[in-house]
């Protein structure tokens, strides 16, 4: 039997009412990404957060939306923790951020970080990514920008060019983002001098000529080849007068 207040409407209409106020669905809903174990698992809590206050989700639609996502080798921590796990959303996000989270590999990424060298064909902005993101991982209970000066030293390590390193701590760089955009200044500037200092076409033909003339060398020409059939052409002629001399005296004989 349903409740009557004193107004005449019913509880469960004030419920709908309610529910339909406080939750008003986005039009256009996020997809949340999948989570394989490989890639950072902070760059994915980061975006299903992100997904989940877009969509307004509710802790119920959280927790199937984060079991949805979780992908390959991850999909296991549904049954290998037990029945309670995967039925908890605090439960289930703990045992995601220990077993796959940064801060339990702490160690491991201070290591890489000290030891991150630029590879040959490697962009200074992915290596700017990547050193932010070891930071990060390696120092995470270190303040923004004490972690930002820590970084631009690393970043500068890795680059692998102790010179160019020096010009940029010589304009003392604030933070890693100023590193990077001093370091993408001076590649730039290096490029444009060593295309300065090489000679074009036209200057490299003058350079060799006057090396040429310096040794008192005359110009080489090419000799023009005359074609094959002018010679056999010349040679059948010479035959064919050796033959009429010879039929000639012959001739003379009778």
């Amino acid at each position: 039997m349903e409740e009557t207040s004193s107004d005449g409407s019913s509880s469960s209409s004030k419920e709908e009412t309610t529910e339909t106020t406080v939750v008003t669905r986005p039009k256009h809903m996020l997809k949340p990404p999948k989570f394989d174990g490989i890639t950072s698992f902070e760059t994915f809590w980061a975006q299903f957060e992100n997904c989940a206050e877009h969509n307004k989700w509710t802790r119920r639609q959280k927790l199937v939306y984060l079991r949805s996502s979780l992908d390959k080798d991850v999909a296991n921590v549904l049954w290998d923790y037990g029945e309670e796990v995967p039925k908890s959303l605090s439960e289930l996000t703990k045992v995601l951020k220990q077993r796959f989270g940064g801060k339990s590999f702490a160690d491991k990424h201070r290591i890489e970080i000290r030891n991150r060298r630029r590879k040959p064909d490697e962009t200074l902005q992915s290596l700017h990514s990547d050193i932010r993101g070891l930071a990060a991982l390696a120092f995470p209970k270190m303040d923004y920008r004490t972690r930002e000066v820590i970084s631009c030293d690393y970043f500068l390590d890795a680059m692998g060019d102790p010179d160019a390193a020096l010009k940029i701590r010589e304009r003392h760089p604030e933070d890693l983002d100023s590193a990077l955009r001093i370091a993408l200044q001076l590649e730039v500037w290096l490029k444009d001098s060593v295309r300065l200092r090489e000679p074009t076409k036209g200057e490299k033909n003058k350079t060799f000529g006057a090396k040429d003339e310096a040794k008192g060398e005359p110009k080489k020409t090419k000799e023009i080849a005359k074609p094959k059939a002018d010679q056999d052409l010349k040679k059948e002629v010479e035959d064919q007068r050796k033959k009429i001399a010879e039929l000639r005296g012959v001739v003379k004989k009778f």
